[in-house]
């Protein structure tokens, strides 16, 4: 919020707390009053001036969706949905609570609740895009995709630059195994904003279900140098790469993103793999038993795991040190990997 705008703000509450003091009655200035607070981000005052309006008129269905909005933004979630739906009981064709239910639920998954309430919404309002985006996000979700292709393409009819109805409707056309189609919807949302880490992730998991690996490569890439703080995204250049056959690389994109959250079970997964590629098997089975430590129902794992051989405790490029066992041997010879590998990092 700009510096002006917060002093314009300010005024205003000092303005509707003064008409509020000489009229205690005046519910409409009381509603102000509470809106006045939520575009300050004082929610806990917001929600005291709209329930003494609702004193004034409980049935005062503006001030129970205010009510709900700033309990909403003061993540008191459960009062925020009891207010929306209040609302409701007085006014059933109010938008805005409609969409905040819908919104919540989807957020909650409970996406039958989510498309109840949008479905409703859209119907009340055809132009209102944020509920078409919704209603399609929540199609998604249940795996509807003809119903999400039309939710979404409805939304992005309204709002041509919106970003997350295109990644939603990609979304849904890989649902629907046209892989094409999802990525030229992407490729729109770069016209928009060549700086989306996400848009290129996607492009890369896509690129990898049409077994296009070195495009899958270039895309994750692109990713990463965008957004090289977040593991997810280390970890997905390292599946490209893996499933490129290219084990070095995939090793080291794994292990930046452990530096990142060392509790991703799925990193540790495909760093087995990637090590059992190599016939690395100490490393592999460290790797595969540290997935079921983080994720203890990894089907794969464990199938991987039991099918592994007895490994040597010593292995060829280490001299023997009755002193290192277990473990410490793994960590060395992990160690010698790494020196390996260090310079193929991404």
């Amino acid at each position: 919020m700009k510096r002006e705008d917060n002093y314009n703000i300010h005024e205003q509450i000092e303005t509707y707390q003064k008409v509020v003091k000489n009229n205690p009655q005046d519910i409409w200035s009381l509603i102000r009053l509470g809106y006045t607070y939520t575009r300050a981000s004082k929610y806990r005052e917001a929600v005291e001036a709209y329930k003494q309006a609702l004193q004034l008129d409980p049935s005062m269905y503006l001030a129970h969706y205010g009510l709900g909005y700033s309990y909403m933004k003061y993540k008191r979630i459960d009062e925020a949905i009891n207010s929306f739906q209040t609302a409701l009981e007085y006014n059933p064709n109010y938008i805005q609570a409609h969409y905040r239910l819908g919104y919540i639920a989807c957020e909650q998954q409970r996406y039958e609740d989510a498309v109840f309430h949008l479905t409703k919404l859209v119907e009340l309002e055809e132009k209102h895009a944020k509920g078409h985006f919704c209603l399609g996000k929540s199609y998604n979700s249940m795996e509807r995709w003809d119903d999400a292709v039309t939710a979404l393409q409805k939304a992005l009819e309204l709002n041509p630059g919106f970003e997350f109805a295109w990644y939603q409707l990609s979304v849904a056309y890989v649902g629907k195994k046209q892989y094409q189609q999802a990525m030229e919807t992407l490729k729109k949302v770069v016209e928009i904003n060549p700086n989306l880490e996400y848009i290129y992730d996607q492009m890369g998991r896509i690129y990898l279900k049409m077994r296009r690996f070195k495009e899958a490569i270039e895309m994750h890439k692109r990713a990463v140098e965008i957004a090289p703080k977040l593991a997810y995204l280390w970890k997905n250049l390292g599946v490209a790469y893996l499933r490129g056959n290219k084990y070095w690389e995939a090793i080291a994109s794994l292990n930046k993103s452990l530096d990142i959250n060392k509790n991703n079970g799925t990193a540790h997964y495909y760093l087995g793999c990637s090590y059992q590629n190599l016939g690395e098997k100490a490393l592999s089975e460290k790797h595969f038993r540290e997935t079921l430590r983080l994720l203890p129902n990894h089907q794969k794992a464990k199938l991987l795991l039991n099918e592994l051989e007895p490994v040597e405790t010593i292995t060829a490029d280490i001299k023997p040190d009755e002193s290192l066992t277990g473990d410490s041997v793994i960590d060395k010879k992990l160690q010698l990997l790494r020196e390996k590998w260090k310079g193929n990092t991404p």
